[in-house]
């Protein structure tokens, strides 16, 4: 299937190049405003930017602007894992004013249309859908932040979620990148987070996942984590037994 430029109500469609300012300063400010409490990690969405960034030698990644009646609206990163058949969802959200129109089904929709031309670039014949990590509504320290942690399990459950049976930590930064120092990240902890596959059509008719291969792709291609990380020691635990 291939990437739906317009969506519902005339939404459209714009990928974020590094060389870009306009549209750099456009997503940086829709960034901050949809996801302030993330406000370090604007580096990373530059670095994706490039498509190709040397501190992610494994993964292709995009950023996407959505815009509708003349106003940005909505922003999504993501990557392909190019050496697996899977990507990896890392931001996806929309301005209130956009929100309960169908734009985030859609945008997952043209996630997964994507990732499946990346996939082809690498040999592969597909995708079999991409990794999210969602904050646990169990760990929620109010009311409003619990019910808004719920609010986003439920768009996923919605999108065919599937929550992988593993204990899952999420690292502060992906290791060694150079845009981002350890002193800039110091006030930052690794969270306790629900591990979910957004399967394609493929990943959907698997009768079996193969759990340690999502693991691995997340924590070694992405985060870039040595192979006897305490993180995949405890998030394969269950799974080697």
């Amino acid at each position: 299937m291939p990437v739906e430029r317009e969506g519902p109500n005339g939404a459209t469609l714009h990928e974020v190049k590094a060389g870009d300012a306009s549209q750099l300063e456009i997503a940086s400010n829709l960034f901050l405003k949809i996801f302030p409490e993330d406000k370090r990690y604007l580096p990373y969405l530059y670095a994706c930017t490039r498509g190709r960034h040397p501190s992610h030698p494994y993964t292709l990644d995009h950023v996407w602007l959505v815009q509708q009646a003349g106003e940005w609206v909505g922003l999504r990163i993501f990557s392909h894992i190019t050496n697996r058949a899977f990507g990896h969802g890392a931001y996806i959200g929309f301005t209130s004013r956009a929100r309960s129109q169908g734009l985030g089904g859609w945008l997952v929709e043209q996630t997964l249309a994507q990732l499946d031309e990346d996939a082809r670039q690498f040999g592969k014949s597909g995708t079999l859908g991409y990794l999210v990590e969602i904050e646990r509504p169990i760990d929620a320290g109010s009311t409003e932040e619990r019910a808004e942690n719920e609010k986003r399990l439920q768009f996923h459950r919605r999108c065919g979620a599937i929550l992988l049976p593993v204990p899952f930590m999420e690292p502060v930064m992906i290791e060694g990148v150079d845009y981002i120092s350890t002193a800039e990240l110091q006030d930052e902890q690794p969270r306790p987070m629900h591990l979910v596959l957004i399967p394609s059509k493929a990943g959907a008719a698997l009768q079996n996942l193969d759990i340690v291969d999502f693991v691995h792709g997340l924590y070694l291609d992405v985060y870039r984590l040595p192979k006897d990380h305490p993180f995949i020691k405890s998030a394969l635990s269950y799974v080697l037994s």
